[in-house]
């Protein structure tokens, strides 16, 4: 049934398969170590630990997504049919998952990976014919029931109104309209914000890039295979005008697995056999992106740097660190007795990288929750939704007047009709929900009564705005 619950377990469990798989596909490339390595960088990336508890899809399409190229890759060494068989039929279940987005991953990543290798013309026996049979029906399966069920209405809504308004922007069923912006910010928004997903591994994968291209390791088909996983959703998504920071979720675990090899090397290495000259290049690249970050945000105005998401944690993390002087204390002698264990061993990467990894941790464990729990009271629409399910017992009936609000629906725990935008459709003591502007439209028509309830709090991915309820007046 609805519950909040029900519709975070899918999400959460991809996230846990996802770093077990992770594991297993890491330890097939490189070894045990390797994979172990792998799955925890990727389990302790607060990207991937905060879009496992809300109630999305892309979790679960990293996941699917992820298993579909690993079978790819097997089909590509061990040329197993079988593999490929796999791989069609894993990529069906991402793509009714999440439509397209995993078909146009899975080609860029299989495409640029073949022609770095100098072999697409292998490219037509990955499509086997129980895999393709497998991967249109899976795919394409519910594309056809809603056609036959909707019809323009799907066509409308769905595939122009979500796909083509998500592409082009400003018109369709997207939740907002993006604002013009510069061409650098187009080219600049995914491969900055990837950078910012990986945290707090960023580092780190920057010196494993480095240390690939210095060995000669760019030649090896594995690596390369990662590293066009890991570009296909910055090359996939940078066209489109609507930007969003969980469409780089696909990237993190093919860079969890380029960076693993460094981290186990790291570990194994004494500070006695660490260049110097690494070192220096290494501290002068973290000082000097620390010396433009610290400039730009002095030289500009700070918030403005920020995306709208950024700035609304941030709103909701300053009070916690202002009203908290004791665990902010707390954590900073913990950090300074960190770094000096850190600098004290003489084989202190073992010690940095366990900092990094308890760090993250009590991040995940105690800071991310505090902030949602912030956010949820000042965003959620859960007490509105409480309240009218509480005013009006199933199974009376409840009306949503324009795009339906799906936080709402799912606290409402119960069916709600949609009544689009048609004041006809509102009858005599029907409740009903609507934006504020919508209710101000209806309320002068005097098709609803007086405001019963209302709310403010996030309507969709970014947009913010008020609710109200009111009974239908017209006989």
């Amino acid at each position: 049934g609805f519950s909040e619950a029900a519709v975070r377990l899918p999400s959460a469990f991809a996230g846990a398969a996802l770093v077990a798989w992770t594991a297993r596909f890491g330890a097939e490339l490189g070894g045990p170590p390797v994979g172990v390595a792998a799955a925890v960088l990727l389990g302790t990336m607060p990207s991937l630990f905060d879009h496992s508890r809300v109630a999305r899809p892309d979790v679960l399409l990293t996941l699917l997504l992820s298993v579909a190229l690993g079978l790819a890759f097997r089909w590509w060494r061990d040329e197993s049919p079988a593999a490929a068989t796999g791989a069609l039929a894993v990529l069906g279940l991402a793509t009714l998952a999440k439509g397209p987005v995993a078909p146009a991953l899975f080609a860029l990543t299989v495409a640029a990976f073949l022609c770095w290798e100098r072999s697409l013309g292998r490219l037509r026996r990955l499509f086997t014919p129980a895999g393709v049979f497998l991967a249109l029906g899976l795919g394409l399966g519910w594309y056809g029931v809603a056609l036959a069920g909707w019809g323009a209405a799907f066509v409308r809504e769905h595939l122009v109104g979500r796909y083509l308004g998500n592409l082009v922007g400003g018109f369709g069923t997207v939740d907002y309209t993006p604002a013009p912006r510069p061409l650098a910010y187009h080219l600049a928004f995914y491969p900055t914000h990837l950078l910012a997903s990986a945290l707090p591994w960023t580092p780190f994968t920057a010196a494993a890039l480095w240390r690939l291209g210095r060995a000669g390791g760019l030649r090896d088909p594995r690596a390369r295979f990662l590293l066009c996983w890991a570009a296909a959703p910055v090359v996939a998504f940078t066209p489109a005008a609507t930007k969003l920071r969980h469409y780089l979720l696909p990237s993190l675990p093919p860079l969890a697995l380029l960076t693993a090899p460094a981290v186990i090397a790291l570990l194994e290495t004494s500070a006695r056999h660490l260049e110097r000259g690494l070192a220096l290049r290494t501290a002068g690249l973290l000082l000097g992106t620390a010396a433009l970050a610290a400039g730009g945000w002095f030289l500009a105005d700070g918030w403005a740097l920020l995306s709208r998401s950024d700035r609304s944690t941030l709103e909701a993390l300053l009070p916690l660190l202002a009203g908290r002087p004791g665990a902010m204390a707390a954590a900073a002698v913990g950090f300074a007795l960190g770094i000096a264990v850190v600098v004290a061993r003489r084989r202190p990467w073992p010690a940095l990288v366990g900092l990094v990894v308890a760090g993250t941790a009590a991040w995940m464990i105690v800071g991310a929750p505090a902030v949602e729990r912030t956010l949820a009271r000042r965003d959620s629409l859960r007490p509105f939704a409480r309240a009218i399910a509480a005013r009006y017992p199933a199974p009376a009936p409840i009306a949503f007047y324009g795009r339906p609000v799906r936080a709402v629906v799912v606290y409402l725990g119960r069916h709600a009709r949609t009544l689009d935008e048609r004041p006809g459709a509102i009858t005599a003591g029907l409740p009903v929900v609507a934006e504020e502007e919508a209710y101000g439209r209806l309320a002068a028509d005097h098709v609803v009564g007086a405001p019963l309830l209302s709310a403010e709090g996030r309507l969709g991915n970014r947009r913010r705005g008020r609710l109200v309820l009111a009974e239908g007046t017209v006989p």
